[in-house]
């Protein structure tokens, strides 16, 4: 037979139980909107039965609910999914962010990119091949030179100060990644502690390691293993990032023994285990796989994608214009017929340029450090004449009134005006022929000057100058049938070439847009710097479709993951009426039998009295 008092404990079981499950709804919806928060769920089991026995036989009477436990609900593995997919989505983000930036230093195609520079610096020189003698054409090449040069330069400072950028951003993710994993392990600590025994379940604890987890597998690619006391045991590559209640400790220091930067002056820092770590071997370096520092790490070092990448080839123009673009320059004649003179760089510097063994190894910076325009070219007495826009110095082209005299010509060089023609008139010679004296006039034969006579040479043939300083050699080189020069004999000197010639900057255009050079993998100046930006807009467009691809994958995941850990809040008002009437169902349950317990006892045995 049953106990009288039975029915009140059965009841006391179904109020507590629809109470702790109201408590439970209520937990819910106060963390619907909790980042990593996990719907929890009341398990209910039914109590052990009471055997009661009757005239029949035995029955099994119910006692009642029981709390077996409050689990969350959550699908392990599309949370491992989402760790895997999310390094994948953090090194996109990161490669993307700084690609983009490095799209943006170079800003093609706009009117202020390089390649609009390098247009304008040629389009200078095509304009002074056709007035070579102009002064205002020649200063407007200068200053196109300065502008290329600004523009390389600031390029390659941004690039720079990128590199200092990815330095800090690293020192600030390492930091992350040492709070994340010591706070995993001390989370693994407490459930541990809570889940002794295997009964109770550390709910919270869990959605908080579950949402640390999530924030560790977007800074890299980890893989997480949890052993039979619930601890999380988190590893990157060979790297053990947290194993059980310890965690590793990392720490930046800047590379002293890499040259990735060294070249340009830019110290890096590389990622290494701290000398107070728990785990790991103490200042070694720390590899990583996948995920935001990873992407980082590339995107900073990568001699292909990288910065670096880019680095070296904006130093690899700044080379070309120092020695390729120089060496035709070199080649050339100014106004005043100096040769020899560089365009980019210091004339210092003019042997190393054109040794091609010779790096500016102790220039930190580079052939970038190096790219300046000449300062010689500044220079206000003769700065602009030593542009050189023409490939020979002012010759003179010799023409003869008697064709059976003996021929002159001039030797040496001529530094006279270009424009200048002169006549020069043999007024007496020795037997061999040689001019002992002559005369020159500049105004087609009307007025004659005497030419002064070199008395430092001894022999002929000898030198004669010009009242005007320009030197001129006439010599007998050959006598026609015997015969020598004679008095009177007329010769006109004719510059072959003169200021207005611009022959040495159509060459100098050229090398810009059509010569293909060793120095630039046998392209020109034009297609290596166009295949620059466009293999790095190729590669924007890589990082932006990985970036596309991972986050649809991710809101998958995240709608399978919400699917199951996710707060709906018709379910939870539901479950809220539910619990409530099953709340008030057992109180009107327990009046009840209060009422005939009360019967039982207060109206019992008062019959006859």
């Amino acid at each position: 037979m049953g106990s009288t008092f039975g029915g009140l404990n059965t009841l006391v079981r179904g109020l507590y139980a629809n109470q702790v499950s109201l408590n439970t709804v209520g937990h819910n919806i106060s963390n619907a909107n909790t980042e990593g928060f996990s719907r929890q769920e009341v398990k209910l089991v039914t109590t052990v039965p009471q055997k009661v026995y009757g005239s029949s036989g035995s029955y099994q009477l119910g006692t009642g609910v029981d709390i077996q436990s409050i689990t969350r609900s959550r699908d392990v593995f599309v949370d491992r999914q989402m760790w895997q997919e999310s390094s994948s989505l953090g090194y996109g983000e990161a490669t993307y962010d700084l690609l983009s930036r490095v799209e943006g230093v170079f800003a093609e195609p706009t009117d202020t990119g390089i390649q609009t520079v390098l247009n304008k610096f040629w389009t200078s020189w095509q304009n002074l091949s056709t007035n070579a003698s102009n002064e205002s054409v020649r200063t407007a090449v200068r200053q196109r030179g300065v502008e290329l040069v600004d523009a390389i330069q600031h390029s390659a400072q941004q690039l720079k100060d990128m590199v200092k950028d990815i330095n800090s951003t690293l020192e600030i993710k390492v930091d992350q990644v040492n709070q994340i994993t010591s706070e995993i392990a001390s989370i693994n600590k407490q459930v541990t502690l809570v889940e002794v025994g295997g009964k109770d379940h550390a709910n919270d604890l869990r959605d908080r390691r579950d949402y640390l987890t999530d924030q560790l597998s977007k800074l890299m690619k980890i893989n997480v293993y949890e052993d039979k006391d619930g601890n999380y045991n988190i590893n990157s590559g060979n790297l053990t990032l947290v194993s059980v209640a310890e965690s590793v400790t990392l720490d930046t220091t800047m590379d002293k023994g890499s040259s990735t930067f060294t070249y340009y002056g830019i110290e890096v820092n590389k990622i290494i285990i701290a000398e107070n770590s728990a785990l790991g071997t103490r200042g070694k370096d720390a590899n990583f796989i996948g995920g935001e520092i990873t992407g980082l790490l590339e995107a900073r070092d990568s001699t292909d994608t990288g910065v670096r990448a880019y680095l070296d080839q904006v130093d690899t123009i700044s080379q070309f214009l120092l020695k390729d673009f120089n060496e035709v320059h070199k080649a050339g004649y100014g106004t005043d017929d100096s040769t020899g003179t560089l365009f980019f760089g210091e004339q210092a510097n003019a042997a190393n340029y054109a040794d091609p063994t010779w790096k500016p190894a102790d220039y930190k910076g580079g052939w970038i450090e190096q790219l300046t325009v000449n300062s010689d070219l500044f220079n206000t007495a003769d700065g602009l004449q030593k542009i050189a826009a023409k490939t020979q110095p002012g010759t003179l082209e010799v023409t003869q009134n008697h064709v059976a005299a003996g021929k002159l010509s001039v030797n040496g060089s001529y530094t006279g005006p270009g424009n200048q023609t002169y006549i020069v008139r043999t007024d007496t010679t020795d037997a061999s022929g040689n001019v002992l004296t002559a005369s020159y006039s500049v105004d087609g034969g009307s007025t004659w000057t005497a030419a002064a006579k070199d008395t430092t040479v001894a022999t002929p043939p000898y030198t004669f100058k010009l009242n005007n300083g320009v030197t001129v050699n006439i010599a007998t080189l050959a006598v026609n049938a015997g015969t020598t020069p004679g008095p009177a004999d007329t010769y006109t000197f004719m510059p072959t070439q003169g200021n207005a010639s611009g022959d040495n900057a159509i060459l100098m255009g050229n090398r810009l847009k059509t010569d293909k050079r060793d120095s630039l993998g046998k392209a020109t100046l034009d297609s290596y710097y166009n295949a620059l930006t466009g293999t790095l807009g190729v590669q924007v467009q890589n990082a932006e479709r990985l970036i596309d691809n991972q986050t649809t994958l991710i809101t998958q995941i995240t709608n399978w993951r919400e699917s199951t850990a996710g707060v709906n809040m018709d379910e939870e008002m539901s479950d809220m009426i539910r619990f409530q009437k099953g709340y008030s169902a057992a109180s009107r349950v327990v009046t009840a039998i209060d009422e005939m317990l009360d019967k039982l006892i207060n109206g019992t045995g008062v019959v006859g009295r």
